[in-house]
């Protein structure tokens, strides 16, 4: 889960929470802040408190922006007062909490378990409540639960997609690495991991090139510059639980 700097509020006063998005895209991009898979269409502006529950409609410290699924999975889940129940990527370097070896989300358990239990509970309660590692069944009549038949979850598919092309992408960087051409496949990445979103996918499958993962560091907007160092490796943020 990439973590965000949305920045201090771009405004004083909205009527509806909706104005908010415009903004949110220009700041952290027109990604869905939970699972990474861009937003072609109908961006969700998405209260981290619900806003059902007494959530602040256009408070810009609760709003995120979310694609139709993560919506639909996040529900009423978080209500007023709730936010220490998750972690967020606004708040804590949320690329810590997780992997995305073989495009599949995983907890990051090896480095949960060496911080405070409360915290390993928070990563987990995210990762369970928005199902960030759902998959169906490959025969329909196997998939037992109907909300999830109902809402048709395609992440999955968008993400197995996003890594093929990246582990080719990593193929023909290898090729150029160190040689004439190097700068411009660099482009080219940094390009079509903007296209295909995913960040945290690009991450993993470039984990040992520094320069690949700093350029993506840099290139997707909102990215929380103090989540990561020199080399692109994710550190602990600064007054952060994570």
């Amino acid at each position: 889960m990439r973590p965000v700097d949305k920045g201090n509020s771009p405004y004083s006063e909205i009527d509806e929470y909706q104005e908010a998005e415009a903004y949110l895209e220009k700041q952290i991009g027109s990604y869905c802040s939970f699972c990474e898979m861009p937003i072609c269409n109908a961006p969700a502006v998405e209260h981290k408190e619900s806003k059902n529950s007494g959530g602040a409609l256009t408070d810009w410290d609760n709003l995120l922006l979310g694609c139709v699924y993560c919506n639909s999975r996040k529900g009423e889940k978080i209500k007023k007062g709730d936010l220490d129940k998750w972690i967020w990527p606004d708040s804590h370097n949320t690329f810590l909490a997780f992997t995305y070896k073989d495009a599949a989300p995983k907890l990051n358990k090896k480095y949960l378990q060496t911080l405070d239990t409360v915290v390993y509970g928070r990563a987990k309660k995210t990762f369970e409540d928005l199902a960030l590692d759902y998959c169906p069944s490959a025969n329909e009549a196997e998939i037992k639960s109907k909300r999830d038949r109902k809402i048709k979850d395609k992440r999955w598919m968008r993400r197995i997609n996003t890594f093929n092309v990246a582990m080719e992408a990593k193929q023909i960087w290898l090729k150029y690495k160190g040689v004439p051409g190097e700068e411009e496949q660099l482009k080219n990445i940094v390009n079509q991991a903007k296209g295909y979103g995913f960040f945290s996918v690009w991450m993993m499958v470039f984990e040992e090139e520094t320069s690949v993962r700093n350029a993506l560091v840099q290139a997707f907007p909102g990215t929380d510059k103090q989540c990561f160092d020199g080399n692109g490796t994710p550190i602990r943020k600064e007054g952060s639980i994570l």
